[in-house]
């Protein structure tokens, strides 16, 4: 991991950058210095002018994309999205991406453990952690199991701020 950054920091910039990409299934893995993120976007096809006038549904196309973030494409993204947030004291939607993968990465943070690697396939997640003992293990989450341990986390910042 990137010193002086923390997985939810990390976590929370990747999800707002596919977010705008429009990815939802993927794989994030930590290797050679950077999270290397492989997964589909799904994009609405181009619909001729035929098929408008026949009312016809759009067909949608998946796009497999390769990103490669380093620690100057994450202070990169950190520092541009700090610029979109809005404010402070609205609680964030916890079903955004980006919110998601920050709890996630509050999870592994208060483990104490390093995340080697994180899938997200439909509403689940499968997060690969090394063990103390330095073993693999993947654990496998709902994506709404996070939820609770979304609200104790903002109820938590949000008491500190206010201190």
């Amino acid at each position: 991991m990137f010193d002086g950054w923390s997985y939810p920091q990390v976590l929370r910039v990747i999800g707002q950058s596919l977010e705008e990409r429009g990815v939802q299934d993927f794989s994030l893995v930590w290797q050679d210095g950077e999270f290397l993120l492989q997964g589909k976007r799904v994009l609405p096809a181009e619909q001729g002018w035929i098929d408008r006038f026949l009312g016809r549904k759009i067909a949608q196309v998946e796009h497999k994309i390769e990103i490669h973030y380093d620690l100057k494409s994450v202070l990169w993204l950190q520092i541009r999205g700090e610029g979109m947030r809005k404010d402070p004291n609205q609680i964030p939607d916890y079903f955004r991406l980006s919110q998601t993968l920050r709890t996630v990465g509050n999870y592994v943070e208060s483990r104490g453990v390093p995340l080697l690697s994180l899938r997200r396939a439909g509403g689940m997640l499968y997060l690969e952690i090394a063990e103390r003992s330095g073993k693999p293990r993947v654990e496998e989450h709902g994506v709404g199991s996070f939820e609770n341990y979304f609200l104790r986390t903002y109820l938590s910042r949000r008491k500190d701020r206010r201190a």
